[in-house]
This record gives structure tokens, sequence and C-alpha cells, in this order.
């Protein structure tokens, strides 16, 4: 074989060679997105302050392969998940145990208190809010943009509420709802200013009798009832009784049932109240029910009846069931946000 036509062979080899390795990386780097990496969970047990909690971690864990570790180990991980909100001044172990993850700047995935069909009497749930590096509307990353057109009817519908039920367009009173002072979801909010001063713009914008709802676990008693008899010096303006021990305690679908419009910060009972129907008024915008609330205080007389299907499709994409954290199908929504 002469020179020339050695060099040609060797050029065509060379060619099919060279073809042969573009194809078989076109095709692994064509594969690569499909492959999925399979992120290492560090499920924080130091952030759930009792047996009830650990086990919610647990069925997580199961759900996402994630290992059960102390906040001291998460540095060897690629993602964390932890149980509750966070409270910096707090000096319990869990609180300090949170607070590891979240000033770590690592992802972390925070699992918090149901939403829909939320139990009042048991701090015990079936169900939780999970959202990634954050548990309110405005913070957290909720996958959104992944959401499934049909996930309401499954989440209301096993919590028996139908979200396609209508504003109710009567009653007479106007309910405020406080919060348990010093909860994380005020982001520092000073709950007895916020009740006076909106009170007071309340009772500049109608004439409407104003029940003021303290929270039910009472924390600064003397506050309070200081708080209580500023208020009711203000006309038509009344205190309601919230302590599940007392006779004259009215449970909130009760109350519901004869309020013209809530009035709530970022408390769970606008939810609740949004659910059955009455408008609402969210003055912060971490409230899990602001897209569909009213923003102002002044549009008491004319609170927000909008719809509530997009906005029900997405909070229902807020909150998971104990059977779908092991089966993993909320690690697979929440993991896409991290």
């Amino acid at each position: 074989m002469r020179r020339s036509e050695k060099v040609k062979v060797g050029f065509t080899l060379f060619n099919a060679s060279r073809y042969f390795l573009v194809y078989a990386l076109g095709k692994i780097y064509a594969t690569a997105p499909l492959i999925k990496y399979h992120m290492r969970v560090a499920v924080i047990t130091d952030t759930a302050n009792n047996e009830h909690y650990i086990r919610y971690l647990e069925s997580f864990a199961k759900g996402c392969l994630g290992d059960m570790v102390l906040s001291d180990s998460a540095h060897k991980y690629d993602c964390a998940v932890i149980f509750g909100s966070y409270k910096q001044e707090r000096g319990k172990p869990a609180h300090r145990g949170k607070g590891k993850i979240i000033n770590s700047g690592m992802p972390y995935v925070q699992i918090e208190t149901q939403l829909i069909g939320r139990p009042i009497t048991s701090a015990l749930h079936d169900e939780f809010r999970v959202g990634v590096n954050g548990f309110l509307w405005d913070d957290a990353r909720w996958g959104f943009e992944h959401i499934q057109t049909d996930r309401a009817e499954k989440v209301f519908g096993r919590n028996g509420y139908d979200f396609k039920k209508e504003w109710k367009t009567t009653g007479d009173d106007v309910l405020l709802c406080m919060q348990k002072v010093g909860d994380a979801s005020l982001r520092g909010l000073d709950i007895f200013k916020w009740t006076h001063e909106t009170v007071k713009l309340l009772r500049d914008n109608t004439d409407r009798k104003i029940l003021v709802r303290p929270h039910p676990l009472y924390r600064k008693k003397t506050i309070h009832q200081n708080l209580r008899e500023q208020l009711e010096q203000i006309e038509n303006v009344h205190w309601q009784e919230s302590d599940l021990k007392k006779e004259n305690f009215v449970p909130i679908e009760k109350q519901l049932e004869n309020v013209w419009c809530s009035v709530t910060y970022t408390s769970g009972t606008g939810v609740d109240a949004v659910l059955n129907g009455t408008p609402n008024i969210a003055c912060d915008s971490g409230s899990m029910v602001y897209d569909v609330s009213s923003k102002d205080v002044r549009e008491i007389e004319d609170p927000f009846r909008g719809s509530k299907e997009e906005w029900a499709n997405k909070i229902a994409h807020c909150q998971w069931s104990l059977e779908e954290f092991e089966s993993g199908e909320c690690w697979e929504h929440v993991s896409k946000s991290i």
C-alpha cells in the first residue's frame, strides 16, 4: 500500500473514531438531565423537642432517603430538614439546632404546622406545611412552578373542605385575631401595639362591632389585661374569651358564622376564615392567605371576594400528609426548589 493510501486510511479511521466519540458524548450529555442526582439529606433530630416531632422527621427521612443526624453533622450534607419555626431569642436546644442550620446558609426544608384543617385543641398533626428556606407565603420556596392542577381537590377533599365555597356577603361583626406573643411568623412585630393601632383604624372605617380574639396560648397576661382595658374604652369593641378551658370559650369555626370580615396579621385564623367563605384582611405579605385577602384595613366594608381557585391549588402544594412524607411524594416536589 502506498504511503498516500495509508494516510487516507488513517484519517478515515481517525474520523470514524472521532465521530463515535462525539456521538457517544452527545448521548451522555443529552441524557444527563434525566439522571437524578441523589442529594445527601440531613434530617436534624435536635430541631424537634418531643417524640412526636421526632417521628414526623423519621417519616420524612424515609421518603427522602435522608439520615437522622444532629445539627453538628449537617455540614457533611447537601441540605437539611428541620422541624418548626426558629426564634433566635429562645435558648431551648431545638431552637439552637435550627439556628445552626439557618445561620449556616445551607438550603433547608422546614416542616411547620398544618394549614388546611388544622386541629385547634391538639398540637399533634397528620399533615404539615413544608417549604424550602422558610415557612411563610413570601419567604419560602413552595415550588409553584411545578404544581399539579388536581392537587387542590385532593388536599381540600381529604380535610373536609370545598375550596370553591362561595364568599359570604352577610355577617355583623369584625373579628380581629391576635397571635401568640413572640411567634416567629410575626417577624419581630409587637402584637399588642399592632392590635391597638388596628382596632383604632377599624373604628375610623366601620361602625360594626369589633371582637378582639387573643391567642389561646396566653403569654404576658398582665399586658393582655392592660390591652383589654384600653380597647374596651373604645366604642363597641369587645374582648372575646379564647381560653379553651373557660366555659364561655367559642370555637373559631362557630365564631366565624356571624363574622362579616376577619382581620389578621399572619395568623392561621386567616386560613380558617377563607376556607369558611369569610372575607379576610391580611396585614402582612407573609400570610398564607395574602393572595385572597384585602391588604388594607380601610377596605373593611368592601373586602376582597375574588377567585380562590389559583390560590387553592398553590396552598395545596404547601401541605403534605405523613403518607406523602414516607412515599417520597412530598420530597419529589420540594426537592425541585433546592
